[in-house]
């Protein structure tokens, strides 16, 4: 089973708490002030150790997103600022178009629509969007 893990710039809090409202579940946090002394852990500024070193959102569906915050002094550096996430999105599928419809504009709220959700020649309904917090979504019907 593969599992997305998503990585932001300091506010994954925010965004698995949106996660868990429109998906439903059971959230599990852990922040970078949780590591005990001693671990082996590098030194965080002040204004990151509240941020998440790991989320897990298990969904009312059953489906598993899991994710944390990515401090800069972590960061890649054959990446691009600011395109953490821009080469992945995540994909669901709902039973039908009414359903897909209804999450699609949860998670379209605030962000950007790529592709307005609607019938296509591959679905009764699919659309693709970038929530508030810079994930990329692809919700498509089932039917």
């Amino acid at each position: 089973m593969f599992v997305p893990y998503l990585m932001f710039p300091g506010h994954a809090a925010q965004a698995f708490a949106a996660y868990a409202e429109i998906f439903g579940g059971t959230l599990e946090t852990s922040r970078f002030s949780d590591i005990p002394p001693g671990a082996g852990a590098p030194e965080l500024p002040a204004e990151q150790r509240d941020w998440l070193m790991h989320a897990r959102l298990e969904a009312a569906d059953g489906g598993v997103l899991m994710g944390s915050d990515a401090p800069p002094q972590f960061a890649d550096p054959t990446e691009p600022d600011g395109q953490r996430q821009s080469g992945v999105s995540v994909a669901v599928s709902r039973p039908d178009p009414a359903s897909a419809r209804i999450l699609f504009d949860r998670l379209a709220a605030g962000g950007d629509v790529t592709m307005p959700f609607g019938e296509t020649f591959f679905a009764k309904g699919f659309g693709m969007c970038r929530d508030r917090f810079g994930t990329h979504w692809m919700i498509s019907a089932a039917d």
